[in-house]
């Protein structure tokens, strides 16, 4: 019996040490190396997630559900990570990769958000978290000039930026096609050489399939060859001198955003316009802005200001109602530069629809009260969307939209599920059921859809009239 005893009291001490090993060895993992605590306590302590990107159109750009606010893809999804560990977001920004891996060393921020596999000598010091989305490398060159299929058919210069994933693409790629060569740019960004394509200065350059939408939209003549890498993962970069807490967190953050729909919600948010291009189109946009826009610029910047919208986004909407014709005349009886009935010019007390300053300001003042009628429950980023579809064909006619994606078991408050339904509201099966009948809702969407890549083509295009001042201004004595 006392052996029996002796045992037991042994076995419950091994327990218990097991136990306080692995307990200490949590919490070493856990806490932290610099004043027992972990990078993530620190980052909670400092109230503030510091992160290292790369300056780009493709992640940030101004957002005009925000006026006058960075968005972005990316960007937001690190906004809501930060948010879920309730810190603020910090950006750090970088013209290359080199600065942001230099500022991680000196421990100024806690994560990069940077492709990094290009970086063969720095890359093992960091820890990649779990894809949260996927992206398409391509072959870009010039529309007009000879179409290449395969890399054995480029004939002229391929540059890539040094160090970056694009190189290390090529690398890999030479291994198949051994009389394969590029050069690479410690200067330019992918960005910058397809600018360099559409200006004809190079042949050829590789950039993900999401920058190269953007700047088609900008840079129209670009045009795509062929697909050279597919489905690339992207991920974020902690230091691997810190210790798991953060890298964890990430992970953790978007396998949950993965699981309940988040990431997926915001891919369309940001990318569901850029699957469709039309060269011509684009073109036509492109010369409107060089050629008509002064004329109205002054009027669309006035009227947004007074109704807190971003003048982007009404020239937008104006370029879809009427490419910029203030004289402009549909069959269906509206009018102007903003296509306002005679009734909805009335209750406006607009006088002249087709006076172009009274047109802009009447419209600009009808989407406000229109984003003002729009239900509290919709999220304030996406009340937009829905007031710009019933600008196009009525609010009555929305709300019906909304009523079937509930009968529809989908979410009447989210702009992806009711984009999904307005289709329904010309389909007789549907419309005779509704409180206010039949309605073009197709139209409706292409309307929004029409809109979002005109102001990215607007954005765009006036960044980079800014950037390039910049660089004259710079060069010039």
């Amino acid at each position: 019996m006392a052996f029996w005893s002796g045992s037991l009291i042994t076995i419950i001490f091994i327990i218990l040490a097991i136990t306080s090993a692995l307990f200490y060895k949590e919490s070493i993992d856990t806490s932290v190396k610099d004043g027992h605590k972990t990078i993530l306590n620190q980052i909670t302590a400092r109230k503030e997630l510091r992160v290292g990107m790369l300056r780009s159109l493709t992640t940030l750009y101004v957002d005009y559900r925000n006026a006058n606010q960075v968005g972005g893809f990316e960007y937001s999804l690190l906004n809501k990570f930060a948010e879920s560990i309730n810190v603020k977001l910090k950006i750090t920004f970088a013209n290359n990769l080199g600065e942001l891996i230099e500022k991680s060393q000196e421990g100024k921020i806690d994560l990069i958000a940077a492709e990094m596999k290009g970086r063969i000598s720095d890359i093992d010091n960091f820890s990649a978290s779990q894809p949260f989305h996927y992206t398409t490398q391509q072959l870009v060159y010039r529309k007009g000039s000879v179409k290449p299929y395969t890399f054995d058919e480029i004939t002229g210069n391929l540059t890539v930026p040094a160090g970056s994933l694009q190189s290390f693409i090529l690398k890999n790629t030479q291994i198949e096609y051994a009389q394969l060569s590029w050069n690479e740019s410690t200067v330019l960004n992918q960005e910058e050489l397809l600018k360099q394509v559409a200006d004809q200065n190079i042949d050829y350059t590789i950039a993900s399939d999401r920058t190269i939408a953007i700047m088609q939209r900008i840079y129209p003549s670009l045009a795509v060859a062929f697909d050279v890498v597919k489905n690339h993962p992207k991920a974020w970069y902690a230091a691997k001198s810190q210790d798991k807490s953060l890298l964890n967190k990430m992970n953790q953050f978007i396998q949950k955003s993965l699981n309940d729909g988040s990431i997926k919600k915001l891919e369309y948010h940001y990318f569901s316009y850029m699957n469709k291009f039309d060269y011509v189109d684009t073109r036509a946009f492109i010369r409107a802005i060089e050629n008509t826009l002064p004329k109205y610029q002054t009027y669309f910047t006035q009227y947004a200001k007074d109704n807190d919208l971003d003048w982007k986004l009404i020239a937008a909407m104006a370029y879809q109602e009427s490419h910029w014709n203030p004289k402009a005349i549909s069959s269906t009886g509206v009018r102007g530069i903003m296509m306002l009935t005679k009734s909805t010019a009335e209750s406006l007390g607009i006088t002249n629809r087709l006076d172009p300053e009274q047109s802009i300001k009447g419209g600009s003042r009808y989407l406000k009260q229109i984003i003002n009628r729009m239900p509290k429950s919709i999220p304030k980023e996406e009340k937009v969307w829905f007031a710009l579809a019933a600008y196009n064909m009525g609010v009555g006619h929305l709300w019906d939209a909304r009523k079937l994606a509930t009968q529809q078991n989908k979410n009447p408050d989210s702009w992806q599920d009711v984009r999904q339904v307005l289709p329904l509201l010309s389909e007789e099966e549907f419309y005779t059921e509704l409180k206010y009948g039949f309605a073009r809702g197709y139209q409706a969407v292409h309307f929004v859809d029409s809109i979002q890549q005109y102001y990215m083509s607007l954005v765009g295009y006036l960044l980079e009239k800014e950037y390039r001042q910049q660089y004259i201004d710079a060069k010039s004595p």
